[in-house]
C-alpha cells in the first residue's frame, strides 16, 4: 500500500477504482450464482465417490479442502442424476469442500437433469459475498467520482494559465 502513495494521484485513483471493479464484480457475482441456486435449484443429496485433496498450487504448504464428485438423487425424486438414469456418470461438487463428508453424503442443489454440476446448499451463505461485493462497488464509485473530478482538474489547469 505504500507503493500506492508513491504514485500521482490521478493514476492512483484510476489503480484503486479498476482494483475495486475487478474485485466488487467478482464477489458479487459469486453471491448472486449461489443465491440463484438456491432460489430455483432442486435441492437432494449428493452421495460421494471420489474426493481428492484440493490445493491452490505446487508451492502451497497446507491443505484448502476437498474436490468431490458424485451422484446426485433429489429429495424429492424429480430429478436423479445417476448412471441409471442420465448418462452423467457423476457431478461436480462446485466449490471446495472444507472436510470430507463422514457420511458420504453433501447436501446440494442442482439445476436439472442434465446439470453436471451440484451447488452445495448453503442457506443463506450468498449473502456475505455479494453485500461485501455491493460495499466495494459502491466505494468504487466514489473512486470513479475522485477520478472524474481530477480529470476536470486537469483539463481546467491548462486554460487557467496566463498564456506568456
Amino acid at each position: 500500500m505504500f507503493l500506492l502513495r508513491l504514485l500521482p494521484p490521478l493514476p492512483r485513483e484510476i489503480s484503486l477504482a479498476l482494483v475495486g471493479l475487478v474485485f466488487g464484480l467478482f464477489l458479487t457475482v459469486h453471491g448472486a450464482r449461489q443465491a440463484y441456486a438456491e432460489a430455483t435449484g432442486v435441492p437432494g443429496t449428493v452421495t460421494v465417490t471420489d474426493c481428492a485433496p484440493a490445493t491452490g498450487g505446487p508451492g502451497d504448504l497446507w491443505q484448502d479442502g476437498w474436490a468431490c464428485e458424485g451422484s446426485f438423487a433429489a429429495t424429492d425424486r424429480t430429478v436423479d442424476v445417476s448412471d441409471v438414469t442420465v448418462d452423467v456418470s457423476d457431478v461436480t461438487v462446485d466449490g471446495i469442500v472444507d472436510t470430507r463428508p463422514a457420511d458420504g453424503t453433501l447436501p446440494a442443489l442442482v439445476d436439472g437433469p442434465g446439470d453436471h454440476t451440484a451447488t452445495r446448499d448453503g442457506s443463506g451463505s450468498w449473502k456475505i459475498p455479494t453485500l461485501t461485493g455491493v460495499v466495494v462497488l459502491g466505494f468504487t464509485a466514489w473512486r470513479i467520482r475522485t477520478v472524474r473530478d481530477l480529470l476536470r482538474g486537469r483539463r481546467a489547469a491548462p486554460a487557467a494559465e496566463p498564456a506568456l
